[in-house]
This record gives C-alpha cells, structure tokens and sequence, in this order.
C-alpha cells in the first residue's frame, strides 16, 4: 500500500504542517472541504506544498519524523526545489490521478 508525506501551507514560508496519509487524493479532499471539525481546527492551512510516495505507512512516517526535524528554512528549501512558485498542488495531484484513471480504462478496453 502506497503511503504518502505532505507539507501543507497557507502562505508561501508561512504556517507548515507536515503530514502522513495513505491515500492523499482524498485527504485532501477531506480538508480542502473541511468533512470534520478536525480539519476546521487542525487544518486551516489547506494548500498542498510539497508530497513524497512511498511504498508503505511506515516509510512515510520515518520521513515525516526526519521532515518535522529540519529547520523552516530547510523545509522552504525543499518545497522551492520542486514548486518554486509555491502552487497549490492540488489540481496537479487531481489531474496525475484523472489520467491515470483514464489510461486504465483505455488498457481494459484494448
């Protein structure tokens, strides 16, 4: 089972919060459309930064560990790497999955 380290924010270099999931297409979902009050209160932040896949829960967490030991600074260096305009992820995320779904669907019907 895939699992998956995420670091969320509201504004660039403001309000990380790093997290573990196992199905992140639907985490965030959850806290994008706030489905508890857990994600009113825990999760104001909403936009999806920065994620890793890995193979298993365990991994992730080990990751999410070594993540929440690195400085602010570190963490901001990590996520310019890779998204230096600080997008939402999110619609990315959405669309690997959608295209995902549909190249499945094209392999069945061959």
């Amino acid at each position: 089972m895939s699992a998956y380290v995420y670091i969320l924010f509201d504004k660039p270099d403001e309000n990380l919060i790093i997290g573990v999931t196992s199905n992140l297409i639907m985490h965030m979902h959850e806290i994008k459309n706030k489905i508890s009050k857990i994600y009113e209160n825990e999760f104001p932040t909403n936009k999806l930064a920065y994620y890793e896949k890995y193979n298993d829960l365990d991994e992730a967490i080990i990751r999410k560990k070594e993540l929440e030991e690195l400085t602010k600074e570190d963490l901001i260096s990590l996520i310019t790497r890779d998204n230096q305009h600080w997008e939402d992820m999110h619609d990315t995320i959405l669309k690997i999955w959608s295209d995902s779904l549909k190249s499945n669907n094209i392999d069945q019907a061959t």
